[in-house]
């Protein structure tokens, strides 16, 4: 792990939690800088640090990533990665004890992708989300996170954010790790928000509509009003999130699936709860306010 600040990017430490094969099976040791919950790694970072592996490094043109979260991948724990390509793109696998824990596709984009879901049109006053310490998305104590501050009203969820250092390439742009991390941060909310009930991610599909993100500032939002049930009993729900540009263009799209319930809840409430006033806690999850 890189021991001084101006060591730590992105790029550095997807490559190093899941280096190139040497010839034999790839395997993955995800650090704690990846983390979304203590112990596990950020749903949006599983799907970051595959495809940077399926395209070196993130340097690919338009494509849709397309990653399903079977089961938490566990942080500083070996794991073998199973890894195929062919013609049509190319498919990675993270094993635990023989199961497959996450597994992402990627596929070159075909035709002009997803419908466009809502932005955010001008300035908006909201309520900033409660942040953690360590997350790589919203962590401010993460040398490595995004440290995200989202917000929220009636109408959506949404951020706006210059990339750190620590996200740009050095060529110029912005890692496309950018897209799915944030997205999924995004999309995390509008899940926990519609079904009052705390999460995790279950799957994520990030379209990149172009060759690379280009130098930010973006803006990531998605509307409530979009958020709908996948299946009868309500645990899955649907959202869907875009990333825009500076200059107003939409640079990728995330269809995600959020899954909450109670089991979820009894763990990250208390998180929660010690991070928001307690009138806004309960406009959030009024089932879980004291």
């Amino acid at each position: 792990m890189p021991r001084a600040m101006g060591e730590y990017s992105i790029a550095h430490v997807l490559a190093t939690a899941l280096p190139a094969s040497d010839g034999g099976p790839r395997r993955l040791r995800a650090p704690v800088l990846l983390q979304s919950w203590p112990g596990i790694v950020h749903g949006g970072g599983l799907v970051a640090l595959l495809d940077a592996a399926a395209t070196d490094g993130g340097a690919a043109g338009p494509r849709t990533v397309d990653g399903r979260l079977t089961s938490s991948v566990p942080i500083d724990e070996a794991l073998e990665v199973d890894a195929r390509a062919d013609a049509h793109g190319a498919s990675l696998a993270i094993l635990g004890h023989g199961q497959t824990l996450t597994s992402v596709t990627v596929e070159p984009l075909a035709g002009a992708g997803p419908d466009a879901p809502a932005g955010r049109d001008g300035d908006h006053d909201g309520v900033t989300l409660p942040m953690s310490e360590q997350c790589l998305a919203c962590g401010a104590a993460n040398p490595v996170g995004l440290r995200t501050a989202l917000a929220f009203d009636a109408a959506g969820v949404w951020g706006r954010l210059a990339p750190p250092p620590a996200w740009r390439l050095p060529g110029g742009g912005t890692h496309p790790a950018f897209a799915p991390v944030l997205l999924d941060e995004v999309a995390w909310w509008l899940g926990a928000l519609v079904m009052q009930e705390g999460g995790l991610t279950n799957r994520i599909a990030v379209t990149f509509l172009a060759g690379g993100l280009g130098d930010g500032p973006f803006t990531a939002a998605g509307s409530l009003a979009a958020v709908t049930p996948v299946d009868r009993k309500r645990t899955f729900w649907r959202t869907r999130v875009g990333l825009w540009a500076g200059d107003g263009r939409l640079v990728a799209i995330g269809l995600i699936v959020f899954r909450g319930g109670p089991e979820y809840s009894a763990r990250q409430m208390p998180f929660f709860r010690g991070r928001t006033a307690a009138a806004r806690f309960r406009q959030m999850f009024p089932a879980y306010a004291i």
